[in-house]
């Protein structure tokens, strides 16, 4: 997994799904609770294949500390708590930069796109917008790990139904998706609201993976 020679591109995975996505982070700095379980290869329900390693082990195994470049270094510097994810699905190679927070005992994970197949037609390349995406995380007992991104659905509902207000765009060719525009900790407070709501289906999605891990002696 070379971090320096990784292209932002679009992610052919999630943002072509129905996922809430965001101009700004869903963390903040005082948020950020690393988990060294999460730490592994994995295997999604969908026969996806997961790498996950520490971006600032991955940063400082290509390049020490003291000879990084200054693009280098404000990476290190911005993601040191943050995980790289590489995910193989059907021959198709995607790297996310997932970043671990805790709000009110429950933890979570911001998703943003690092990477992309080299075979990305660069008019459509650059004509995306790399965006973050709100993932709950929960370890189950029997040691699977369970992420649920936030659905679009959820949040038009709320919109159209004037039962939240959050600062936001709407775009695409029927002006029909959004992208959140609040700031970091404008939209904690909206998590904080949206947990404690009555709505037993706030995380139903179409976009879940339950991560088995793979046991690396076989």
């Amino acid at each position: 997994m070379k971090i320096r020679n990784v292209i932002l591109g679009l992610c052919l995975i999630l943002l072509t799904s129905c996922v809430v996505k965001s101009l700004h982070p869903f963390y903040t700095k005082e948020t950020i609770s690393f988990d060294h379980s999460f730490i592994g290869d994995w295997q999604d329900s969908k026969n996806g294949k997961w790498q996950i390693v520490s971006f600032k082990e991955q940063m400082l195994k290509e390049n020490p500390l003291g000879k990084m470049k200054d693009e280098d270094l404000q990476l290190y510097k911005e993601f040191n708590n943050s995980y790289l994810i590489k995910r193989n699905y059907e021959d198709q190679e995607v790297l996310f930069i997932a970043t671990p927070f805790v709000i009110n005992n429950q933890r979570y994970l911001d998703f943003f796109p690092f990477g992309r197949q080299e075979n990305i037609d660069n008019l459509l390349e650059s004509h995306s917008i790399y965006t973050h995406s709100l993932v709950k995380y929960d370890v189950l007992k029997n040691g699977k790990i369970e992420i649920r991104w936030l659905d679009e659905d959820k949040i038009d509902a709320l919109f159209k139904k004037k039962k939240i207000k959050i600062k936001h765009e709407t775009f695409g060719v029927l002006n029909d998706q959004y992208l959140l525009t609040a700031s970091s900790k404008e939209l904690q407070k909206f998590i904080k609201k949206y947990m404690a709501s009555n709505d037993a289906e706030k995380w139903n999605t179409s976009t879940k993976f339950i991560l088995s891990k793979i046991d690396a002696a076989k």
